[in-house]
């Protein structure tokens, strides 16, 4: 489940679309997805060689609550990339009772 609160959302559903989207990348860049570095290059050419989550790695229902409209429009950005990092984090932490203490963890 993820809560946000952005002021006025001008398009409720485009901003649920778009935390839904938030909680596969928390889910990509706290188990899989990186970066390597190797002589100074990036060795990942693409997206194809990012390591990023698919469809079957993302949870099979994705609650989005917004908060009562309430001030000026806002935006969502990347709200919820954190909140959903930590939250991957977390339930890693508690699966295995290893704290995480680098990312990506799976790599």
């Amino acid at each position: 489940m993820m809560v946000a609160d952005v002021g006025l959302p001008v398009n409720p559903r485009g901003l649920e679309a778009q935390l839904m989207g938030a909680v596969t990348d928390g889910i990509s860049v706290t188990l899989q997805a990186g970066l390597h570095i190797d002589g100074g290059a990036v060795r990942e050419g693409s997206f194809a060689d990012f390591h990023y989550a698919r469809q079957r790695h993302s949870p099979t229902t994705v609650e989005v609550h917004l908060m009562p409209p309430g001030g000026a429009p806002g935006g969502a950005g990347e709200l919820g990339v954190p909140a959903a990092a930590a939250a991957v984090a977390n339930a890693y932490a508690r699966a295995t009772g290893t704290r995480p203490r680098s990312f990506p963890i799976n790599f």
